[in-house]
């Protein structure tokens, strides 16, 4: 987390230009299955661009630097693809062909999810997924992703200005309750059963994990208070 830290200060010069955000993005994305708060840092800047053209910058540039860091992932992939043996590589191409609407889906509900999506994007790139459909899925995601991040930064800083920052505990509750269903939620299941039955048996699958983390919270709660 120091290492982290020290990046943060690298980059402080280069906010006002965008390219803290752009490089922060870039970097923290292209490091496979590490995990790092940048998005930490994306909400903090929203306290700082208070027009909607910086804001509109902060998400384009971050989300622009989140995508180049998956696309070099989809790379290492690709690279990891030669050692494959012939047999192996057409069966990837065959799965590539078969699921190839339900995986730009996958792909999108990944990027815009804060989710471990390293374990979809590398075996993207062993089975030669098209890098534009890829490019673009991951693209809106990540801009998806983004607004969200700058939204709740802009909204956390309008309400500490009109309410004070008792407010910001409140949020503090709602990022941890938000967390816990994004951990809680079996989201690889989720894509499988969209891959196999469509939109309607994933939007069930959803809601039938949205009712055990329910269950699972009110569980905690009462032995908490028990």
């Amino acid at each position: 987390m120091e290492t982290f830290g020290d990046i943060l200060e690298l980059l402080k010069p280069l906010e006002a230009s965008f390219l803290g955000p752009f490089i922060i993005s870039l970097v923290c994305n292209s490091i496979p299955f590490v995990s790092l708060p940048y998005l930490l840092v994306i909400i903090g800047l929203a306290f700082k661009y208070v027009t909607l053209q910086d804001r509109i910058l902060l998400i384009l540039s971050s989300a622009l630097g989140a995508t180049l860091g998956k696309v070099l992932i989809y790379f290492i992939g690709k690279g990891f693809s030669k050692l494959l043996s012939q047999r192996s590589r057409k069966n990837l191409e065959l799965f590539n062909k078969i699921a190839k609407k339900s995986l730009a889906l996958a792909i999108f509900v990944f990027a815009a999810l804060p989710l471990p999506d390293d374990v979809l994007y590398l075996p993207l790139g062993l089975t030669g997924f098209s890098l534009i459909i890829y490019f673009l899925s991951v693209f809106l995601g990540k801009l998806f992703l983004k607004s969200v991040a700058v939204f709740y930064g802009s909204l956390l800083t309008s309400l500490s200005e009109e309410l004070g920052y008792q407010v910001i505990p409140v949020f503090v509750v709602i990022s941890i309750v938000f967390s816990y269903y994004i951990i809680s939620i079996d989201w690889s299941k989720i894509v499988e059963v969209h891959m196999e039955g469509g939109l309607k048996a994933s939007v069930r699958c959803l809601m039938l994990e949205l009712g055990l983390a329910n269950k699972k919270i009110a569980k905690n709660l009462k032995n908490l208070f028990t």
